[in-house]
């Protein structure tokens, strides 16, 4: 008899090199380590062992282990040649029900069949004894409770060995389903804005006016509306959410791609928030991330796409929920073991001239598309087994994205445009230098002035930040961050120039500036993925008029934008497993200029999947 293990582990038995169907592989193992099971009855022991004598008298054959053994050949799983020698084995070799004798210890055999053979426990074969005149076998019989043992250890054999191979499902998931993971969160926002009655009602929406149709600046028309305003004294509540769905696929090696759906508008690149409260009336999903990573080497990725933030940074330059459009690519090296320096460079496309622009000319302007170059230098530091560093330094370089002042133009309708209106950002939140593009041509001092505004300053922003993070005691964290923002490309003569229309102090006098900076404490967990746990973050920022393009910074500061100082306070804490309450205020007002004083309370519920 051969051992069990090797035969539940033959390649013949639905290994990926058997020519035998997995199913009747499957059988195969289950049959014979029933086979074996059954045999264990009569399976001898030493000689030492105590035994009892038992006279074999012949029985006819089992007729559902013969027609087994003949679906295993039939099925291509034993050879003819093997079916019938086991055939013919059960024929001859099957005990009887056993008789105990009280003499010799023996049992006799079949007439006319061949000397039986004496198995000893360890699975050595012997011939039976020829000078014993009735040609008895030596028989243990197994306790039940050994037999179970048996049974069970058979089981989880074949179990495991199920679960390896898949014998199960062979077929339930395609191969493609394991090379794709889904993932999303959910966030439901109650927000609420404390506005300062003593603000200046008269702040004008420059957005609206640059995303529509140019608004009549004369002040001789008739009837003449005022321009679109941002409410600056009347509190205001609304309830939101936020959706995001996203799925990364693994399509080689070294190569995947990712997308993700959120809610939100394709006029705000920063906020993915639906406000409720239309009619019930469905809502949208966009694409949020579209991108791929390719990383052939190690510490090499190259993206391209809309992709995620590439850089080490907070919300002061970049609200966290920008996507960027272009290429990114990024490299990290081991210095030593506790060293990790990188290096990151990005272009992008910010804004992309018309093809057919103007559209009311048959003489078409060249094109003008606005972008952004960025690098960025940076090192993470393991100092101890409890302290962590980070830092890094960024360079930003916007190319056409200021404004252009048009040649001589004459626009007597707003249907008209001038050569220089693919210059306005279609995008502002509010804060940044602002001047008139068109170059209005006037017939009388009564004719209308039809104009778009843009970017009075160029962008080169140097931004240099860092994080110490301290592990205080068991999961518990402390971390402190720092981030400083100065625009070298920004003069205050060159603005002035340009006749800005907005950023004017209490006597008239343009206040712009150029730098921003923050800082902010934490304490707690680092991140929330259970109940009861929580961290706590406290803040101040600053950014003055053009330190940073207003477009693109965090939403929530001031309601978005620069010109703007104040303090934060955030708190978290986990209601259940990947859910989370977060409580964010936020006191904050202008940093020159007319008053804006504002203050906003945030309440949300978050859960992630």
């Amino acid at each position: 008899m051969k051992p069990i293990r090797p035969l539940l582990h033959s390649p013949t038995l639905g290994s990926s090199r058997s020519p035998v169907p997995r199913p009747v592989a499957v059988a195969m193992k289950t049959a014979i380590a029933a086979l074996f099971v059954a045999g264990a009855g009569y399976a001898s022991a030493a000689d030492e062992a105590p035994v009892a004598t038992v006279a074999v008298k012949p029985a006819a054959a089992e007729t559902v282990t013969e027609e087994l053994i003949r679906l295993l050949s039939d099925r291509n799983a034993l050879s003819k040649d093997d079916a019938a020698r086991l055939i013919r084995r059960l024929q001859t070799e099957k005990p009887a029900q056993p008789q105990v004798e009280t003499a010799a210890p023996a049992a006799t055999t079949t007439p006319g069949a061949a000397a039986p053979a004496t198995a000893t426990a360890a699975g050595d074969v012997k011939p039976a004894d020829p000078k014993d005149p009735k040609n008895r076998v030596r028989v243990i019989y197994l306790p039940d409770s050994e037999k179970q043992r048996i049974r069970e250890e058979l089981k989880d054999e074949v179990l495991a060995t199920a679960r390896a191979e898949n014998w199960a499902q062979p077929s339930a998931l395609p191969e493609w389903i394991k090379n794709i993971k889904l993932d999303g969160d959910l966030r439901l926002r109650e927000d609420v804005a404390f506005l300062d009655q003593a603000n200046d009602p008269f702040q004008i929406n420059y957005q609206a006016i640059n995303s529509g149709s140019p608004f009549n600046v004369s002040s001789s028309a008739v009837n003449q509306p005022l321009p679109p305003l941002i409410n600056t004294t009347a509190d205001r509540q609304a309830t939101r959410f936020r959706l995001r769905l996203g799925l990364l696929a693994n399509v080689a090696d070294d190569l995947s791609a990712s997308v993700r759906l959120t809610t939100g508008n394709n006029v705000n690149p920063l906020s993915p928030n639906q406000t409720v409260g239309n009619a019930y009336n469905k809502f949208t999903l966009l694409i949020d991330r579209a991108f791929l990573n390719y990383h052939p080497l190690t510490g090499l990725n190259v993206y391209g796409g809309r992709i995620p933030n590439p850089w080490l940074s907070t919300n002061l330059v970049w609200d966290e929920n920008l996507g960027f459009d272009g290429l990114a690519t990024r490299y990290s090296h081991g210095i030593g073991e506790n060293v990790t320096a990188y290096g990151t460079f990005g272009a992008f496309v910010v804004e992309n001239t018309a093809f057919d622009f103007p559209s009311t000319s048959a003489v078409k302007a060249n094109s003008r598309d606005a972008s952004m170059f960025g690098f960025q230098t940076g090192v993470d530091w393991k100092v101890d087994d409890g302290l962590t560093a980070k830092a890094a330094v960024a360079f930003y370089d916007y190319e056409n994205l200021q404004g252009e002042l048009s040649s001589p133009c004459v626009a007597p309708t707003s249907a008209f445009s001038c050569d220089s209106d693919e210059s306005r950002p279609t995008y502002l939140q509010k804060g940044n230098s602002l001047f008139a593009l068109r170059n209005l041509q006037l017939q009388t001092s009564t004719d209308p002035q039809y104009q778009y505004f843009g970017l009075a300053s160029e962008f080169r922003i140097l931004d240099v930040n860092g994080e110490l993070d301290y592990k205080i005691g068991g999961p518990l964290h402390a971390s402190f961050t720092g981030d400083v923002a100065w625009n070298t490309a920004y003069s205050a003569r060159k603005v002035r120039a340009l006749s800005p229309v907005n950023n004017f102090d209490s006597g008239d006098n343009y206040s712009g500036g150029n730098l921003a900076y923050l800082a902010r404490f934490k304490v707690g967990y680092p991140d929330i993925n259970e109940r009861n746990q929580w961290n706590l973050l406290v803040g101040y920022r600053r950014l003055e008029t053009d330190s940073v393009v207003d477009a693109f910074t965090d939403a929530d500061f001031h309601l978005g934008g620069t010109n703007s100082k104040g303090y934060y306070i955030f708190g978290n804490w986990g209601f259940s497993h990947h859910a989370w309450l977060t409580l964010k205020w936020f006191s904050t007002t202008e940093a020159s200029g007319a008053p804006y004083a504002v203050d906003l309370l945030q309440l949300d519920i978050n859960a992630r999947f």
